[in-house]
């Protein structure tokens, strides 16, 4: 079977584009090949920069041709348009070529289309022939929301290949030219650990040894989760080769970690699973998020493990903590912020119990009363939830609950500076199993002389999280 190659060459192509990858289609098999990073701007409007010559149509003539016919080639684009001047030059077939080749139509700057007329060889050429067609560079007009697809046609005359009427040409083909995906590739995978009840969830459960922050093995330290920041292999850039970082962001890009991070001594970085740790990471005053930079040059992947170091006296929240990357995107990229998602979640094996309504009131008794069925004294930590401005200088929130019994704590005592009036909630963390204690709030209106009640409310306390 012979084989020429069709080139419509740009006026100017750069030394690098010699040494591109390219993408290609095979029109007869469906077959595309290349994927470019659909972060980048290749629109013809600044900073977009072209996709560079040399993006190659493969396909069959689809019609033969006797030797000195002319013939017209017309290729369309659907999505993009040319950002170079197109040429008909070089149609090849081992010692067989065309006998001369030239655009008649279309191919200059902005043109969706072009029009080649081809004048056979002595020999002619076979419908099965196959022929490559070799496009200048390109502008995408779609913003990468779609495929960039492409129709080969072959028409007998120029005003048929003109007209570009539905029937009327020898052959045709479509198919898609230019893919596009992702060309970061960011993946975070999760961790659950636990807070520990016997500690009043201050530590975790289980002991990791941290190196130079903490030298020994230490259940004030958890691994949240891990991250993942690189390029995806075989995603390319406007050259044409594989793409890297500096193609898509630059500095400041940051991953951004958010969550109640009251507890934290630290949180930093790892590379192996928290057994050793990085600088610390800074917190914002309120210690709900913190940020580092990532790096925004080369293809190598960078892993990192989030490490929560905790300070040893401030209770653990059960939440679920998650990661977020926020992009500066490079000069003609259109890099958009990946949204948060979950890096880790921190559970606690003991109980926590609320009351989400009370109120302290000189005619009336409000208290939490608590039940245990569990083997072992308890300690109980009670705090106060407050309304916006009003806080408790000073919380008496020590408390036991012994061994298969009930302790009952008055509301007004956990923070006695509360003046009457004020509505609050109340949260009690349990050193005891989930399963173990129950309890209720209970409001009466309470003679204290004679002891005597005229009305009583009770309702069961809410545990956060599965009520």
């Amino acid at each position: 079977m012979k084989k020429f190659v069709f080139k419509a060459t740009a006026l100017a192509i750069g030394a690098l584009v010699g040494s591109a990858a390219f993408a290609s289609v095979n029109l007869d098999t469906s077959t595309t090949t290349g994927t470019f990073a659909k972060e980048l701007n290749f629109s013809s409007t600044a900073p977009g920069v072209a996709i560079a010559a040399g993006q190659t149509i493969a396909t069959k003539l689809g019609f033969g041709v006797s030797g000195g016919q002319d013939r017209y080639v017309r290729v369309d684009l659907n999505g993009a348009k040319l950002a170079t001047v197109a040429a008909g030059t070089n149609i090849v077939n081992s010692t067989l070529a065309f006998a001369n080749s030239t655009v008649v139509q279309g191919g200059a700057v902005g043109d969706t289309y072009v029009i080649y007329q081809v004048t056979a060889a002595g020999a002619g050429h076979a419908a099965s022939d196959a022929l490559v067609i070799t496009l200048p560079s390109l502008h995408v007009t779609n913003g990468n929301a779609a495929n960039v697809g492409t129709t080969y046609a072959l028409y007998e005359t120029a005003v048929a290949a003109v007209n570009n009427a539905a029937g009327t040409s020898l052959y045709k083909n479509s198919g898609d030219l230019l893919k596009f995906a992702s060309g970061l590739a960011w993946s975070l995978t999760t961790n659950t650990t636990t807070a520990s009840v016997e500690s009043s969830f201050k530590k975790f459960t289980t002991a990791t040894t941290t190196g130079a922050a903490v030298p020994t093995a230490s259940v004030l330290t958890s691994k949240v989760g891990s991250l993942s920041f690189t390029v995806a292999p075989g995603v390319l850039n406007t050259a044409g080769t594989q793409v890297q970082l500096e193609d898509l962001v630059q500095a400041t890009t940051q991953a951004v970690f958010t969550g109640d991070f009251s507890a934290a001594g630290t949180l930093n970085t790892s590379t192996d699973g928290c057994a050793t740790v990085g600088a610390a990471l800074t917190l914002n005053a309120a210690k709900t998020s913190a940020n580092f930079a990532l790096p925004v040059t080369g293809a190598a992947a960078y892993s990192r493990d989030l490490c929560y170091v905790v300070n040893g006296t401030t209770a653990v929240a059960a939440q679920t903590i998650n990661a977020a990357l926020d992009l500066t995107p490079a000069t003609a990229a259109n890099s958009l912020d990946v949204p948060a998602a979950p890096i880790g979640s921190i559970t606690r094996d003991g109980t926590e119990l609320q009351a989400p309504f009370a109120t302290i009131h000189p005619d009336y008794l409000a208290r939490v009363v608590l039940t245990s069925q569990h083997s072992a004294d308890a300690t109980v930590e009670a705090s106060v939830i407050t309304e916006d401005g009003v806080s408790c200088p000073a919380v008496n929130g020590a408390y036991v609950i012994k061994a298969g019994k009930q302790l009952f704590i008055d509301v007004n005592k956990i923070c006695p500076a509360l003046s009457t009036g004020t509505r609050l909630a109340v949260k009690l963390v349990i050193a005891a199993p989930n399963n173990t204690i129950s309890g209720v709030f209970n409001n009466m209106n309470y003679n204290r002389t004679t002891g005597a009640t005229d009305s009583l409310t009770s309702y069961p306390l809410l545990r956060p999280g599965t009520n």
